[in-house]
């Protein structure tokens, strides 16, 4: 029998859910789940917001991110795509004190999800299969 290649997630408020690779580890600290190989030099974090008001804007919402971090916003260096159950993602890469930041943000009506890794190590062709595999398995739990 073959070892999986992926492990499944589910948020502790029960509401998304996503796939990692089985080599990787993850903890919850203050519900804030971080996902990591244990030999790396990197984390993703996931961070969970719920609006009770409306929908969200990602396109603000990671604007407003970049502005925190002292980042300027460039639409032409985002990634923008959407997935088959209707999310919206955008993606985008940064240095700062030199670490690699990828941020990704994935919102679907009144849901989104923050996810971020930072290391100081180079993002290999296969971490950022990974990373991507991952975003990429989100989804939302109605």
């Amino acid at each position: 029998m073959q070892k999986p290649m992926y492990k499944q997630f589910r948020s502790p408020q029960g509401w998304y859910s996503l796939l990692y690779p089985a080599t990787w580890e993850q903890m919850v600290v203050e519900e804030i789940p971080a996902f990591f190989h244990p030999d790396g030099g990197g984390a993703m974090q996931v961070y969970a917001f719920e609006s009770k008001l409306e929908n969200f804007d990602v396109n603000l919402e990671l604007e407003n991110y970049l502005k925190i971090h002292e980042i300027d916003y460039d639409e032409d260096k985002v990634a923008q795509f959407e997935n088959n159950e209707g999310s919206s993602i955008r993606a985008c890469e940064f240095m700062k004190e030199d670490r690699i930041w990828m941020v990704y943000m994935i919102a679907n009506k009144e849901r989104m999800i923050l996810a971020t890794y930072n290391t100081d190590e180079e993002i290999t062709e296969e971490l950022f299969q990974q990373l991507t595999n991952i975003i990429s398995s989100v989804r939302f739990i109605p």
